[in-house]
């Protein structure tokens, strides 16, 4: 069973638009000049030449017009297509030429810089196959045998480079993807993350509980920072989020929306349940103290907004506007417990 993994190229996008270009561009190109120019073909080949150009352009105009579970199938095909194509028309006109050879370049270059490796190697073994069969056919063998040695090397070091080249852009793109999912300082998502999890939680309506989404911050963190600096309270940002793991089922998502503010997106969690465990976090953080450099125990507080889809809300913005008017209801009462949800929200009475 082939991974459809090692077929898809690393950018679905860029690779249409260059492989339908090469395509279309090519075998229009090839169908045109074999069928409307004097060409010095082989007996019976004129129309083999014509029909496999102008299937190397369907090829192409394929990755456009299918769906994307099919054209996943269609990746490989197309260049070893081009290959294909390529062979036939240099073993009818006899061209067994630098130029007639260094077309192979062009299927390989594709693959070597829109598909992963094994695809890329797959094609550029197939290219220099193809054009071993075209020198031996067409030249002596020594004459053959070296410029077969050329073309492979120079088609090797070629996808040698492009897949390495490639190889390290994916691993780039993949770190700063990371970067920017997960927020360096406590190692919780990010609220990009949080808000794409909620509106799949959202739509996807799995399970009885519906959604709960919790909002926090820390009391009077501003004179966390003023008294004991800033490193005290990105320590207290570190420490807090500790706690929030500590007290997390495997399903909750913990983000760091920015500042001192933090959410826990509880899927399958009723309104009740996440109340309790709000206040169960509430008391937490309130036996948990921290312990500063020089080794002073600094106890937290914080306060806490809880929000449920869809006894509040049905969307992901009226689920924020419910927990942030809880939040604002636990810091105007007090501080340090967990706030409830007002009558009204957004001039419209609160749902249950």
């Amino acid at each position: 069973m082939i991974d459809r993994a090692v077929l898809e190229p690393r950018d679905s996008k860029t690779a249409t638009t260059f492989a339908v270009t090469l395509c279309v561009v090519a075998g229009g190109l090839s169908a045109v000049v074999t069928a409307f120019t004097p060409q010095d073909l082989a007996p019976g080949m004129k129309a083999p030449v014509i029909a496999t150009s102008l299937a190397v352009m369907l090829a192409g105009l394929l990755l456009v017009v299918v769906k994307e579970q099919f054209r996943v199938w269609l990746w490989l095909p197309v260049p070893l297509l081009g290959i294909a194509a390529i062979v036939l028309a240099d073993l009818a006109t006899h061209d067994a030429s630098a130029a007639g050879q260094v077309v192979l370049c062009a299927p390989v270059l594709f693959a070597a810089s829109q598909l992963r490796a094994p695809a890329a190697w797959l094609v550029t073994g197939s290219a220099v196959a193809a054009d071993a069969a075209i020198v031996l056919a067409l030249s002596p063998l020594e004459r053959a045998l070296t410029d077969l040695a050329n073309v492979g090397v120079l088609l090797a070091i070629t996808t040698w480079l492009l897949v390495r080249a490639s190889e390290r852009t994916a691993r780039l793109t993949d770190k700063l993807r990371e970067q920017a999912a997960i927020d360096p300082l406590t190692g919780l998502v990010t609220r990009r993350v949080l808000d794409d999890a909620a509106r799949s939680v959202l739509t996807s309506n799995d399970g009885d509980g519906g959604t709960s989404l919790v909002l926090l911050d820390v009391d009077r963190f501003k004179s966390i920072n003023d008294t004991w600096g800033h490193p005290a309270g990105d320590a207290a940002l570190t420490h807090l989020a500790e706690v929030l793991r500590a007290h997390s089922r495997p399903d909750t998502v913990l983000s760091r929306l920015g500042g001192d503010e933090l959410a826990m997106l509880l899927p399958g969690c009723p309104y009740d349940v996440a109340l309790r465990r709000a206040q169960e976090l509430v008391e937490a953080v309130r036996t948990s103290p921290m312990t500063l450099p020089h080794g002073e125990q600094l106890t937290l507080s914080i306060s806490v907004g809880v929000a449920h889809a869809p006894v509040h809300a049905d969307n992901l913005h009226g689920l924020y506007t419910t927990a942030d008017l809880s939040l604002y209801d636990a810091k105007r009462n007090g501080r340090g417990r967990v706030g409830g949800v007002p009558e009204i929200v957004d001039g419209t009475p609160a749902r249950g």
